[in-house]
């Protein structure tokens, strides 16, 4: 039963969140969070126990609490895996918390949380021939924007003459434009490094290539939403002033359109089937924050709703790279070719998700990245150009992946077997949203409310 406890909790929890009451409200001109709690942690420094969630955070707490299940379903069962899964269920917790914390202080207590048991799972369970120097190097990256974080936390305490941590407060107390511009930078560059963003992202494809499938459900599905996320709640609506010379907030989608062009270019480049998918999630990850800093609704609306997309594709992108490496014994694409016609089932499947992250209208990421694109063209026309070849080269890798692996006379070892159906029912439920959110995405939209008392776009 305790085995059983481990995913159902989750499940259920995530079910209660799905089905909430009608009176809510959710509505885009509802200012504030819901379901509050507070309770007093070091009063006298202002510091509080706080959560809430809002029509943003509510659907990543969704995002993070399916994808755990999903995760922990995909776990073979080894004399290992109970620390696995223990440590999967605190980084998930940990990044339930970062969604849900609306003070600057616990948001950060939070923030640390997610990162330590990610560590752990990198170092104790990677795969390949440096797990330990991939685990080294995640953390060497994510310390280095958490002593920045720290320090921004300090800084805003004190800029703002040490009154409080409660974010929606804070955004009614933005400091001096000079000092927003220090505080904005120390902020960012810890978002940048986590979500990742060219060309902060090199700690990437070590740590993807190390984690095992399992995790990066997690770690590239939810975990990388948390950077983007801390852009939309904290960096954007507590330091909205420029300063007189220069509009600072210019570099962000800059390098936003950097890490478009850079994956997309990386992952054409890939043989290997891991690698591909992992730098096209740092191609996609630039479009979710160059919606963010688009800085008008239709942009950060999209972000939000391509945060979800993405971590629903990517997930099914690693669990079927992931299924065809194990099977085949290797993660070689251009050594394989023609599993079609010994793998048929995968095809299917694999094709839909195929079609699903080159953006194909009807499915999923479409609108995600139409409102993205809307969105930055409206604020800089020439950045939503170049942001435009990503949009004609993420056919092209995505394609070639499929048709490299899938079409073609048969070559390299010959498959045990098509996909299991245990394997199946992991990505049924994937596919099954692709469609819902491509053909309904107001489910999601129409339930994105103001960030705290600062409202969208800034």
């Amino acid at each position: 039963m305790t085995l059983t406890a481990l995913w159902l909790m989750p499940l259920l929890g995530g079910a209660l969140v799905a089905f909430l009451p009608p009176r809510l409200n959710f509505a885009p001109d509802y200012r504030g969070f819901q379901f509050t709690e507070k309770v007093a942690w070091i009063p006298q420094f202002s510091i509080f126990y706080r959560l809430g969630v809002d029509g943003i955070s509510l659907w990543l707490l969704l995002l993070n609490a399916f994808l755990t299940v999903i995760a922990i379903a995909a776990t073979p069962v080894t004399p290992r895996t109970g620390g696995f899964v223990g440590l999967m269920l605190a980084m998930a917790a940990g990044l339930a918390g970062v969604f849900m914390a609306t003070d600057l202080v616990l948001f950060y207590v939070f923030w640390e949380a997610m990162l330590i048991p990610a560590y752990f799972l990198l170092w104790l369970y990677g795969e390949g021939p440096r797990p330990g120097w991939a685990a080294l190097k995640f953390v060497l990256y994510t310390l280095v924007g958490s002593l920045l974080m720290l320090v921004g936390v300090i800084g805003e305490y004190v800029a703002t003459g040490h009154q409080t941590f409660d974010l929606a407060e804070l955004a009614k107390l933005a400091p001096s434009p000079s000092l927003q511009f220090a505080l904005f930078f120390v902020f960012a560059l810890a978002f940048a490094i986590k979500t990742p963003l060219f060309p902060f992202h090199s700690w990437l494809p070590d740590a993807y290539n190390a984690a095992p499938v399992p995790m990066l459900i997690t770690f590239a599905g939810v975990m990388g939403k948390a950077g983007a996320y801390g852009f939309l709640r904290i960096a954007i609506p507590l330091f909205p002033q420029p300063v007189d010379w220069w509009d600072w907030r210019w570099v962000i989608p800059v390098l936003a359109v950097a890490a478009i062009i850079w994956g997309a270019l990386m992952a054409l480049v890939q043989s290997d089937m891991k690698l591909l998918v992992s730098y096209s999630s740092v191609s996609h990850m630039g479009f979710i924050v160059l919606g963010i800093f688009a800085l008008n609704v239709q942009g950060q609306q999209g972000a939000v709703l391509q945060m979800v997309n993405h971590g629903i594709i990517i997930a099914a992108l690693f669990l079927i790279v992931g299924w065809i490496a194990e099977t085949m014994g290797i993660r070689d694409r251009s050594a394989l070719a023609g599993l079609a016609l010994r793998m048929p089932v995968m095809a299917g499947v694999f094709a839909v998700v195929t079609f699903a992250a080159l953006g194909l209208p009807g499915l999923n990421s479409f609108v995600g990245e139409f409102m993205t694109m809307l969105g930055a063209w409206q604020r800089a026309p020439v950045l939503a150009v170049f942001a435009a070849i990503g949009l004609v080269l993420t056919p092209v890798y995505m394609l070639r992946l499929f048709q490299g692996v899938m079409q073609g006379v048969p070559v390299g070892p010959v498959p045990r077997s098509d996909i299991y159906a245990g394997q199946l029912s992991l990505l049924a439920p994937l596919i099954v949203l692709m469609f819902v959110l491509g053909l309904d995405p107001a489910l999601l939209t129409n339930l994105m409310t103001s960030l705290g008392q600062t409202g969208l776009a800034h």
